[in-house]
């Protein structure tokens, strides 16, 4: 489970997809935007019932909890804070596959907006 201050309340799903950069791919799309108000960079998971049943969508949003974990390791060393979404429309068993594409677009939503 993520900790507290990485869990995005859902009063910001709204907002976030009207108003932030999103990165397609073929399980899902991340959605990002900037924020100067939060102290921690924060994700909420977006898993619709059209993905499977109750168990896989509880896999599926494991599985992305615990690459985001990972990534926010890695990726996060910024003075920048961000919210993001994640909008599952895939199922994905494999973790592997879902951890290169979802890496993949967490480094290109922090490299633009970063700047670089």
């Amino acid at each position: 489970m993520l900790p507290k201050e990485n869990r995005l309340n859902q009063k910001y799903i709204k907002t976030l997809y009207e108003q932030g950069i999103k990165f397609r791919g073929e399980f899902g799309m991340l959605i990002v935007k900037e924020y100067l108000d939060t102290k921690e960079t924060q994700f909420l998971f977006i898993v619709s019932k059209k993905i499977g049943n109750a168990v896989q969508r509880h896999r599926m949003t494991r599985l992305l909890r615990e690459i985001t974990k990972e990534n926010l390791k890695k990726y996060t060393e910024t003075e920048k804070q961000y919210r993001c979404i994640y909008v599952a429309f895939k199922y994905c068993n494999d973790y592997a596959q879902l951890e290169k594409e979802y890496t993949q677009q967490f480094k290109n939503a922090f490299r633009i907006n970063q700047g670089i």
